[in-house]
């Protein structure tokens, strides 16, 4: 075997011959090597303490989808739906998990808050009562005296609800005496005797006192009362400038909410991320369980069926200015887009 003796002929190196020769790679197969990227960091605040709802955050956690969209989570309990709102409008946190209703007053009100996604779409206020002793229809409220707390959400619709069912508030045999309590007392209160009543959530409430006095709810919703439940919250600069965090965020949202309920284990899951998570809490496995299974009844309304868990409607929003409207929290002229976006949301 001979080799050739022709002098190798040497070829300058341009700024023109690398970038052709990159552009060339893709014809040819190949990639040019990856370059990581750091994840985004992003804080999501919940409303309370855990509870069943949260349980769609800490599974995407424990499944690592939360890291497989390139995000570091810090995911933090909270001390009311208000204090969430107020840190997020703050930019304390990024993202909120609470009740959008309470999110759109806080707007109205001037806070730059807005939901990006809604997943407890239907409305959840209800009153709790005995469900074995207690009334049968909401007219035999009348009597009852129902507890609550000065910051519920259930607040301010007391009496434009008292007024829908047909009765009056105070303190007669034909009224309803809605008596304020302070938040921690308002399910013992109930759980002992001290009440014939409380205003909650029905998914929240009623797994608390399923071993000391189980309740059934009558719900808010059904007297007319249209007031969406929870979602997340951002504030406007962050849909601008973290657009694609928060959708990568919410994507790991749908698919968790549609995961927990396509097998009943799924909520086993769920349960057991929470769980594990705060391992430091005292918390009740079967109580957990149970607000999750309840939560299921309130994912849709008419207006989302067949749409992603996430994606809210511009008809229920309508709704549901109404109602706010009704109850004195917003003032005439609010339009839906002014509370909401689906933009984050894939169809």
């Amino acid at each position: 075997m001979t080799f050739s003796k022709k002098p190798m002929r040497v070829t300058s190196v341009t700024r023109r011959t690398i970038i052709g020769s990159m552009a060339a790679l893709p014809m040819l197969g190949l990639r040019s090597p990856a370059i990581a990227q750091q994840p985004d960091a992003i804080s999501v605040r919940v409303d309370f303490a855990p509870w069943g709802v949260h349980g769609a955050l800490h599974l995407a956690q424990a499944k690592g989808w939360i890291k497989d969209s390139n995000l570091v989570m810090d995911l933090q309990d909270g001390t009311g739906t208000l204090n969430t709102i107020n840190l997020v409008a703050a930019g304390k946190v990024d993202v909120g998990l609470v009740q959008v209703g309470p999110m759109a007053v806080a707007r109205a009100n001037g806070l730059p808050v807005k939901s990006f996604a809604g997943y407890l779409r239907k409305g959840d206020l209800s009153v709790i009562v005995d469900a074995a002793k207690g009334p049968k229809t909401v007219k035999e409220l009348a009597g009852k005296k129902i507890v609550c707390f000065a910051n519920s959400p259930w607040a301010p619709f007391i009496d434009q609800y008292i007024k829908m069912i047909g009765l009056q508030k105070g303190t007669g045999a034909d009224q309803v005496n809605a008596v304020m309590v302070s938040p921690a007392a308002m399910v013992s209160t109930f759980a002992s005797g001290d009440a014939d009543g409380f205003f909650s959530l029905s998914e929240f409430g009623e797994p608390l006192v399923m071993d000391t006095r189980p309740g059934r709810s009558f719900l808010a919703a059904d007297a007319g009362i249209v007031f969406p439940s929870y979602g997340l919250v951002t504030t406007d600069d962050s849909l601008t400038k973290r657009k694609d965090a928060l959708r990568r965020l919410s994507e790991t949202q749908t698919r968790a909410w549609t995961y927990i309920y396509e097998n009943p284990a799924h909520i086993d899951e769920a349960v057991a991320a929470i769980m594990a998570a705060r391992a430091d809490k005292q918390l009740k496995t079967e109580v957990l369980k149970a607000q999750l299974v309840l939560s299921k009844d309130f994912l849709n309304t008419p207006n989302t069926q067949g749409k992603p868990n996430g994606w809210q409607s511009t008809d229920d929003w309508t709704l549901a200015i109404k109602s706010m409207t009704e109850a004195g929290l917003l003032k005439p002229g609010a339009k839906p887009d002014d509370f909401f976006t689906n933009d984050l949301i894939k169809s």
